[in-house]
């Protein structure tokens, strides 16, 4: 039955197709643009997400709502035979937010949106279709915060991150080798909580040389533990009658599966001027994420033993700890429309000799081009477009116990996103 743990082990090897490692950092339409850097200054309801502490710019109750759309393409060949290319299709990232005071500088915010998330596709019958045929995996924030503004240069605040995870996976298991025709699909999800902190520091006002402020947000790891459901079906070689029903093996078709999984830590840094006409705002920021947390998931396949004895399993993934650099500026043409642009340098943690088939292998390059417009004294919209270029690359793919060679070329993706605010 070894065999049996391998085949949902490696169904649940993760990926993504967006950001480095499965992170997803696309929070609002003006974010996305300016490549993220808004964590010394956000001014608007997304604060929640970039850095919770800047809710205390905001005086008023404020709202944003806004989505993003994202459509992946990557060249593929296995062996330097071309294959059908991942094309996944259209993705949503929602989010939404809302900021409010409470009382005197006590201010609180909430947040809902996507911290982590893959998507792949490819054909039915490509070669590597025993690792993987479709993935989805959707993850959502549930963010509560308080902030407080202890001087008016110091802000700091603190919330909960209460994270939910759903994972799909269908494959062909053996693929390829004489006389199996399986498929399998794994289903599963998971609620847990973590926590995260947030500080701003204005390091500089002065009418010749402008705003200057830092920010510095925390988010904690947060432990997942995938419950789910394990099925397969089809037909398996035997020596006497050729193929036979995989049910007449003995083992069961469905079974339960569970997975552990940590996200990752991450530190994040970043400043914001102002200049002092007050129409251009330039913004840096580094992101650090501890993505060797996720250097093994533990599997267990309950009771899949004609005997009733569970099973288990370590898959190693051996990511590294990585960084993200991006850069953002925005210019306010008139006083209800701005123009905006980033770049974000993302590196990825993956190893080259533990790959898998889920994520285009890479580093990342995102250019950012948006407008604001005031539609009303008080109602913005946001529109941005990213380009996301990853580098050419491969790895080693371990399949029916054979090593291939996965190769991803001409991949990018395109990401058009919107969003409204509005404060009362």
């Amino acid at each position: 039955m070894k065999k049996e743990t391998l085949l949902v082990a490696s169904s649940l090897a993760l990926g993504s197709s967006f950001g480095a490692g499965f992170g997803l950092y696309e929070a609002s339409a003006r974010g996305n643009a300016l490549g993220g850097t808004l964590v010394g200054s956000t001014k608007d309801a997304s604060s929640v997400y970039y850095n919770p502490a800047n809710m205390t710019e905001t005086t008023n109750v404020s709202v944003m709502v806004g989505a993003t759309m994202v459509w992946l393409y990557s060249d593929v060949a296995v062996n330097g035979r071309s294959q059908q290319n991942m094309n996944p299709g259209l993705f949503c990232i929602p989010n939404l937010y809302v900021t409010t005071p409470v009382w005197g500088d006590l201010y609180f915010g909430l947040g809902i949106y996507c911290e982590d998330g893959l998507g792949t596709q490819y054909g039915d019958r490509w070669d590597l279709a025993g690792d993987t045929v479709k993935t989805t995996m959707e993850q959502f924030t549930l963010n509560p915060n308080l902030a407080y503004k202890i001087t008016d240069w110091w802000s700091v605040a603190g919330g909960l991150k209460m994270s939910y995870i759903y994972f799909y996976n269908k494959k062909h298991p053996y693929w390829g080798v004489p006389g199996y025709d399986l498929k399998s699909e794994l289903e599963g999800d998971d609620f847990s909580i973590g926590y995260n902190f947030g500080t701003t520091f204005r390091l500089m006002e002065s009418q010749d040389y402008g705003r200057l402020a830092l920010g510095v947000v925390y988010r904690s790891q947060i432990k997942h533990n995938i419950k789910g459901d394990f099925d397969i079906n089809g037909r398996v070689p035997h020596p006497k009658y050729g193929a036979i029903p995989y049910s007449a093996t003995g083992a069961s078709t469905h079974s339960d599966a569970s997975a552990k999984l940590t996200l990752p830590q991450s530190l994040t840094a970043g400043l914001n001027w102002d200049s002092p006409n007050d129409r251009w705002h330039v913004g840096l920021a580094t992101t650090w994420t501890q993505w060797s947390s996720v250097d093994t998931i533990a599997f267990k396949i309950p009771a899949r033993k004609p005997t009733g004895e569970s099973s288990s399993f370590d898959l190693p993934l051996e990511w590294d700890d990585v960084w993200r650099f991006s850069a953002g500026v925005e210019y306010d043409v008139l006083d209800d429309l701005s123009l905006r642009c980033g770049y974000v340098y993302d590196m990825d943690p993956s190893s080259d000799e533990r790959g898998t088939t889920m994520l285009p292998g890479g580093d990342r390059h995102i250019i950012g081009l948006g407008v604001g417009y005031y539609l009303w004294r008080t109602l913005r919209l946001d529109v941005g477009y990213n380009l996301v270029m990853m580098d050419s690359g491969s790895r080693d793919i371990t399949v029916n116990g054979q090593k291939c060679d996965f190769a991803t070329d001409n991949s990018y993706s395109h990401m058009l996103s919107a969003s409204l605010s509005y404060t009362f």
